[in-house]
């Protein structure tokens, strides 16, 4: 049978630990009392094999009650009042074995002041024993986290380099100047009205590169501009929805987030049909976590899959970073409509 490596270490300086203990007993034993060869083998035989039994048993308990999980301050009190139970306990089981195992003109009934005596110095040995052993937790946990911290930073590069490489989309700029161009001599005005909106969006993209959150609002604002610039080629082929609660607003959220949905939906769903379709926006406070959806048409012959490429991979694992698994992005492809939505949770 293989045993867990952890395990192995645990029992190799749980025997070792006490070996140690007990002779150092031996020792203090054969030097105080010379002469009474047989209580000092009892002695430290029982207080080895007792001891090793009660603080393999209080190790189950540290495991079942979390304590590995507490803070330092939490775990303090719990530490002192576990080491004096832990040393009455290993006391009172000591001299119930030695009345049984010692004939009746070798047992005497102990003293007040040994009592105490052995209390304090088992009380320190459960002491010492805790120590140890969530120092080499506390070790071993603050090393994990330092490797996990490190994991995440790099995850956070990689996936903030394709981010920064996703923001503008060339096609979708291409296609903006185009309609423009075009635009410029046919209504002055509404041309002017979109070079504003497109100057809002590129301001947006590149004002919030290195920002991890922003107010929902504000990214809100800017997948309007950027369904106002696409409603220029698409037309009346583009329509829009939102519902939205005016609550969501303040709800800080990771930038580009909901323009990315927005935008798969529009050329994923929307560009393919011949007729256009509609797109809703819609964010609601759930329980602990803002759901925000993005509901556009489809078309009924396109794969399942469609739509789902690598920018939903990348939303995916810059929530999976910013908010350590907490949060979620789920896709809903049905027959004529592709529903992608996105659970944050509240701060």
């Amino acid at each position: 049978m293989n045993v867990p490596r952890p395990r192995r270490a645990y029992w190799f300086c749980q025997v070792i630990g006490w070996l140690l203990y007990g002779g150092v007993n031996a020792a203090i034993f054969a030097t105080a009392w010379p002469g009474h060869e047989f209580v000092a083998t009892y002695n430290v035989l029982v207080s080895c094999a007792v001891g090793a039994f009660y603080s393999d048993r209080f190790r189950w308990v540290i495991h079942k009650r979390g304590w590995l999980r507490l803070s330092l301050l939490a775990l303090l009190p719990r530490v002192l009042a576990a080491s004096v139970v832990l040393g009455a306990l290993l006391q009172v089981t000591a001299i119930l074995l030695a009345k049984m195992v010692f004939p009746a003109d070798v047992w005497r009934r102990p003293v007040l002041a040994t009592i105490v005596i052995y209390l304090f110095n088992f009380s320190v040995v459960f002491f010492g024993w805790q120590l140890i052993y969530f120092g080499v937790h506390l070790f071993e946990r603050s090393r994990r986290l330092e490797v996990e911290r490190w994991q995440a930073e790099a995850a956070a590069r990689e996936s903030e380099l394709r981010y920064l490489k996703a923001q503008i989309n060339p096609h979708f700029l291409f296609n903006c100047l185009n309609s423009l161009r075009a635009l410029i001599s046919e209504d002055t005005g509404r041309a002017q009205s979109m070079v504003t909106r497109l100057a809002s969006l590129l301001r947006y993209v590149l004002g919030t590169s290195h920002d991890q959150l922003i107010p929902f609002g504000r990214e809100l604002e800017v997948v309007k501009d950027y369904l106002a610039l696409e409603g220029m080629r698409f037309d009346s082929r583009l329509r829009t929805r939102f519902d939205v609660v005016p609550e969501s607003q303040a709800i800080m959220v990771p930038p580009m987030l909901l323009q990315m949905l927005v935008e798969n939906g529009v050329k994923h769903g929307i560009g393919p049909l011949v007729n256009g379709g509609d797109i809703a926006v819609s964010a609601r406070l759930i329980t602990d976590c803002l759901e925000i959806e993005v509901d556009n048409s489809k078309d009924p012959s396109a794969h399942p899959a469609e739509g789902q490429g690598i920018g939903l991979a990348n939303a995916r694992e810059r929530l999976s970073v910013l908010y350590n698994g907490r949060a979620a992005l789920e896709v809903e492809p049905g027959m004529d409509r592709f529903i992608a939505r996105v659970r944050i949770p509240l701060p």
